[in-house]
């Protein structure tokens, strides 16, 4: 069996966390045994994450600043907390669905591998684009490439440059029948946030000049952990 760390970040999204702990409740028992899940929540100035009883290992985390487009560093301190060999890197609106939560606890993978998911849309689960940002892959992957640059904390669009960097040092390989449930705001109002708009000319702007600073640096590291937080659950 593979243990796995689920860590997702939040923002103002109350009616979906409480469709992912009664999701994830309803995965099989023996998913669930080697199964756990950190939330982080990224800053949301009303309705925090919160923790509760989901019948496997949950700990949830708070961010202590609101800062626009910061999941970067709610993945960063999920994945720092994390005590398993694998890492499910997602956003708050997919779910993980069953079949696929079975496929990866049963099956042995290649550390030297970071793994994608094709995606199924609610309300009629038919078949979507894959995830740019949903990633399967050891925590030793992800430490060794540094996580997250929280340099583009602000802007959005930072997801290109973690697989560009992951390309160097790892193979991808798309999971094409084991699909993450994707849950649109017609669905579920808060599923993803609506509070900031998205790729603004301003986001591109500031990618491409953090990036040309970035390349200046000689030995660049990523700027991780950064931001201030503090445990919320378990109490």
């Amino acid at each position: 069996m593979t243990a796995f760390t689920l860590v997702m970040s939040y923002y103002l999204n109350p009616g979906m966390l409480r469709r992912q702990y009664d999701h994830l409740r309803s995965l099989p028992s023996r998913v669930r045994q080697h199964m756990k899940v950190i939330i982080v929540d990224d800053g949301s100035p009303s309705d925090p994450a919160w923790g509760e009883d989901i019948d496997m290992p949950l700990e949830v985390y708070r961010v202590g600043v609101d800062v626009r487009w910061n999941q970067d560093a709610a993945r960063n301190i999920g994945a720092h907390h994390a005590d398993t060999t694998w890492l499910l890197l997602t956003d708050m609106d997919h779910m993980i669905a069953p079949k696929t939560a079975i496929y990866l606890a049963d099956t042995k993978f290649d550390g030297r591998i970071a793994y994608k998911f094709t995606r199924v849309s609610e309300p009629d689960m038919s078949h979507y684009k894959a995830h740019p940002n949903s990633w399967f892959m050891t925590k030793a992957l992800f430490d060794r490439m540094g996580g997250y640059d929280e340099r583009f904390a602000g802007f959005y669009g930072s997801d290109a440059d973690f697989r560009n960097r992951l390309l160097k040092i790892a193979r991808i390989f798309q999971f094409d029948d084991k699909p993450l449930i994707r849950v649109p705001r017609e669905v579920t109002p808060d599923a993803s946030t609506t509070t900031y708009e998205r790729k603004t000319p301003e986001d591109s702007a500031a990618m491409t000049r953090i990036k040309h600073e970035r390349d200046l640096e000689s030995n660049w590291t990523t700027k991780h952990l950064s931001f201030p937080y503090t445990k919320v659950w378990p109490c």
